[in-house]
């Protein structure tokens, strides 16, 4: 009988042993388990983490390449200005934080494409731009695009464009006692960015571009700050908030494209200024209702027609020889303007009008029912004053400017070769 018990006893610890290293042994398995759930949880949230940066990176780069080329201008065929640096590749944008990635900055540079002849001079027009973003955790990504210039039709920034460093107000001609102003302060004028047509009259195809457009922060907000006193009166309508008035970087040099239409062959010159006769002045060269014949060639008060629109140049080359067009004159294609410019009463024109300011005391004032389809770009002349290049302007009365790519695409499609075009990507590569 003992030897029974002593032999349970046996079993029993060696149950309790058997016991001890199972729950041992399963003690150990649920802390491994546990200790690689959290490794693994811990490796998900770095992968995580890592793939969050790197998405952003390539957000932050191509971000950093939309910013490089709004500061590339809107000029004709090659890029050499963006590869004078004497070593391409060069700079488009310096390193510069993205401001809203915090910890991320972006650096833009440009160069040749591989297998032109020299790093220099830009052949076939078009060039590399690479736009690298770095961040935290030493995050690097880098976008390379190939750009050349748009090969679509001319679009303005905006039916009204003003490329300057600050401005200056005009008066209204017939109530020079309301002061300087850019705009009206009684009378409801209109700028629309939305597209139209205006034969036959309705909404065009292209989507809606901003209402004014500057190139510089300390215009609009001029602009904007009076027209907050008077927006009762105003519609400036059109992309964004109302008014629709913004800071654009894409950059048109005024007066080069002035000098372009001025070299066409064929383009109508009147240089020693034009003035025409309306319901407030009379006796110099009336523009009625109803013209009569036979017409004076050129005609002014006729600046081309739907069937034959032309290039109209008219320039101030006195004090006295201004730019006054009143009545009722019409035209369609390119008007530019070159010194001080009223264009009032019942002017309408259809295109492209470009004003060039060459003197101090050169502006341009559109007053009463002017209606222009198509785009007003309002060039800057440096005064000497330190504010840079300035623009004079005035917005009056009861005017109408509407963006209208009908007027455009007729320009494009006789001067299309005298407008400049923005860069774009046509290939692009997340490296």
């Amino acid at each position: 009988m003992p030897t029974v018990k002593s032999s349970f006893r046996k079993i029993l610890r060696g149950s309790e042993g058997l016991a001890l290293i199972t729950v041992i042994f399963v003690a150990a398995f649920f802390l491994i388990f546990v200790t690689g759930g959290l490794y693994f949880a811990q490796l998900n949230l770095k992968i995580a983490s890592n793939f969050k940066l790197a998405t952003q990176a390539v957000e932050v780069a191509d971000a950093g390449l939309q910013h490089g080329l709004t500061t590339i201008p809107w000029v004709w065929g090659d890029f050499n200005n963006q590869l004078n640096c004497g070593t391409p590749p060069c700079s488009l944008v310096s390193e510069t934080s993205f401001p809203s990635v915090s910890g991320f900055t972006y650096t833009v540079t440009a160069q040749n494409n591989p297998g032109e002849a020299s790093a220099t001079v830009d052949s076939d027009s078009k060039i590399l731009v690479t736009a690298q973003a770095n961040g935290p955790s030493s995050t690097k990504k880098i976008v390379e695009a190939y750009v050349r210039r748009s090969v679509a039709a001319f679009t303005p920034p905006a039916p009204f464009y003003v490329n300057a460093v600050s401005s200056y107000p005009t008066y209204d001609s017939s109530n020079i006692g309301m002061g300087a102003r850019y705009f009206d302060d009684s009378d409801t004028l209109w700028v629309k960015g939305a597209d139209f047509n205006y034969s036959p009259a309705g909404s065009g195809p292209n989507p809606a571009l901003y209402a004014i457009a500057t190139t510089s922060n300390a215009v609009n907000t001029a602009l904007r700050n009076e027209e907050q006193t008077n927006s009762a009166y105003h519609v400036i309508s059109g992309l964004g908030s109302d008014p629709s008035i913004s800071t654009v970087g894409d950059i048109l040099d005024v007066d080069a494209i002035a000098q372009k239409f001025f070299d066409q062959p064929g383009a109508v010159k009147f240089l020693t200024g034009l003035k025409t006769a309306g319901t407030e002045s009379s006796g110099i060269s009336a523009c009625p209702a109803f013209l009569p014949s036979p017409r004076p060639t050129p005609d002014p008060c006729k600046l081309g027609t739907a069937a034959s629109p032309q290039i109209t140049y008219i320039r101030q080359d006195t004090a006295t020889n201004i730019i006054a067009l009143r009545g009722y004159v019409t035209g369609y294609g390119v008007l530019v303007l070159e010194g001080e410019t009223t264009l009032g009463e019942n002017f309408k024109f259809y295109g492209l009008i470009v004003h060039e300011r060459s003197a101090s005391t050169h502006y341009l004032s559109i007053e009463d029912y002017a209606t222009v389809y198509g785009s007003v770009l309002v060039g800057s002349f440096n005064e000497g004053d330190g504010n840079g290049k300035k623009a004079r302007f005035g917005l009056k009365d009861n005017i109408r400017i509407y963006y209208s790519s009908q007027a455009l695409n007729m320009v494009d499609s006789n001067w299309g070769s005298l407008l400049p075009k923005p860069p774009r990507v046509f290939a692009w590569l997340d490296k």
